[in-house]
């Protein structure tokens, strides 16, 4: 989980940090948490990079969090999930940034049961939450179990690692939306790794192959230049 989080006060940056440390559950990869102080700030890296989740305070001294929450809405193909954390909390402010396009609203001092009891119920709706461990998901001809690690087309299985397994599950986890190279290698690849060579552009000339993405079969990986990769569906782009 990438999740990047907007306050110009250090102190409620370091407090929503350590309550979010605690999301993952035992086995699980910790979260990746990008903080911000300024709005101008996050709103260079959105451009560039793949976030998740958002949690944004209201007021800042340059770009307010409601007006990065309205650009996400009007400029990503897929924006993403996003909290409203403030100490803004009239009625007619909740009002506002829901229908700004907020997923929900929390009012500051926050208390760290709520927040994450609402960041659980963000990623429920939005489908970003992990699935059970026996989660078994098809995708044409495509079977993806998780227990296994293992993918069968058509009844056949397909010869994966098991990075080459998740990075996949990835991609068709988020059909349709961009993925930058930044979010894929911070999700599969130790910074030790990524030094010393391109390993996520083998990767994905190894997944075009095994998994047979070409438009005969219903699929595109895209390679979106300057910024990451992203999987369609030929039906649903032809539509």
């Amino acid at each position: 989980m990438r999740v990047a989080i907007l306050d110009d006060e250090p102190a409620e940056l370091r407090r929503v940090e350590q309550t979010l440390r605690q999301m993952p559950e035992a086995g699980e990869d910790a979260w990746g948490l990008h903080s911000f102080e300024r709005g101008e700030d996050l709103l260079r890296q959105l451009r560039r990079e793949t976030f998740d989740l958002l949690i944004l305070d209201w007021q800042l001294p340059d770009i307010s969090g409601l007006a990065l929450l309205r650009w996400t809405r009007e400029h990503m193909e897929v924006p993403p999930a996003a909290i409203m954390l403030t100490s803004r909390d009239a009625e007619s402010d909740i009002v506002q940034a829901l229908n700004a396009g907020a997923d929900d609203y929390v009012s500051k001092p926050f208390r760290p049961n709520e927040l994450k009891a609402r960041v659980n119920a963000v990623l429920r709706r939005h489908g970003l939450q992990r699935g059970t461990a026996s989660e078994v998901l098809s995708f044409n001809d495509l079977v993806f179990d998780d227990a296994e690690l293992t993918v069968t087309r058509a009844g056949n299985p397909i010869s994966f690692t098991e990075r080459e397994y998740r990075l996949a599950r990835c991609l068709f986890a988020n059909l349709g939306r961009p993925l930058s190279r930044e979010y894929l290698y911070e999700r599969f690849w130790s910074h030790e790794e990524m030094v010393s060579s391109r390993p996520l552009d083998t990767h994905i000339y190894r997944l075009r192959n095994k998994l047979g993405l070409t438009a005969d079969r219903g699929w595109q990986l895209l390679t979106i230049y300057g910024y990451g990769y992203r999987l369609e569906s030929v039906t649903a782009v032809s539509e």
